[in-house]
């Protein structure tokens, strides 16, 4: 598929794998990653889901082959909730089941508020609603650019993974324009969406691990004000639960969308 336009100055990149029955009309799967990733870090959560789903992976405006945005750009949630309203209305104007990893968390929860009528129901992975308060991130990729900063994050993020996977992970996330993170690095710590959660009018799913960045507790207190959500634990103690439990959470997501179609 081609670049789909969001805005006279931005594309954003769209796949879309599609194995389910020709005859049927399948309901549309709609995910979205978080900070310096691509649509590529799906590729474990795809065979689960493509044989009964139409599955749609993006790449945020700025990263992947999505429009790089220059360094001033005037990043906000709004614009990238509209921007995934956008393409909702470009592949699927039914609506869809949207998946946000990571800071898409908030980014998928504005998305949900700004255009409710899109949204047949949430997932949360591994996310935050509350941007990072790291000022060293910033200062690390002014200095030394993506790459260090991959690498000097992703213990953290992998915990318990491999040396190849993370080795995998530091070069997808090192390919990232350097405007593009220099400018949202700027951006991110602002943002906060807690008053958003009690207002989500879809059924919500919250899958997370219990890591030191975001403990159970923690995703707890905020996933119980939403009118009509669950929690699930997966394993592991990496903050990337997307990354480190595809199976787990993949699983989580189908038995979800599967109950709420009926």
């Amino acid at each position: 598929m081609p670049r789909l336009p969001v805005t006279p100055t931005a594309e954003i990149n769209c796949l879309i794998d599609d194995f389910t029955d020709p005859w049927e009309e399948a309901e549309t799967i709609l995910l979205v990653h978080g900070l310096a990733e691509s649509s590529a870090v799906w590729w474990a959560w795809m065979p689960p889901l493509i044989r009964r789903w139409r599955v749609a992976r993006i790449d945020q405006r700025g990263f992947g082959k999505s429009t790089p945005m220059p360094e001033d750009f005037e990043w906000s949630v709004d614009v990238l909730a509209d921007d995934i309203g956008q393409v909702i209305r470009q592949i699927a104007p039914k609506g869809v089941h949207l998946v946000g990893a990571k800071i898409a968390g908030p980014v998928v929860i504005r998305a949900a508020r700004r255009h409710p009528e899109l949204i047949r129901s949430l997932t949360l992975v591994g996310v935050p609603v509350q941007g990072p308060k790291e000022a060293e991130w910033l200062d690390l990729v002014e200095r030394e650019g993506v790459r260090p900063w991959a690498a000097a994050t992703m213990d953290a993020r992998l915990a318990g993974m491999s040396r190849a996977m993370k080795d995998w992970w530091i070069g997808l996330m090192a390919a990232t324009p350097h405007s593009t993170m220099l400018g949202f690095l700027r951006f991110v710590s602002g943002i906060d969406v807690r008053d958003d959660l009690a207002r989500l009018r879809c059924p919500v799913l919250v899958v997370t691990s219990d890591s030191p960045r975001r403990p159970i507790a923690t995703v707890s207190k905020w996933q119980k004000t939403i009118p009509d959500s669950r929690l699930v634990t997966v394993p592991g103690d990496g903050y990337h639960a997307a990354a480190t439990e595809p199976d787990a959470c993949a699983a989580a997501l189908a038995a979800f969308i599967a109950e709420r179609s009926g």
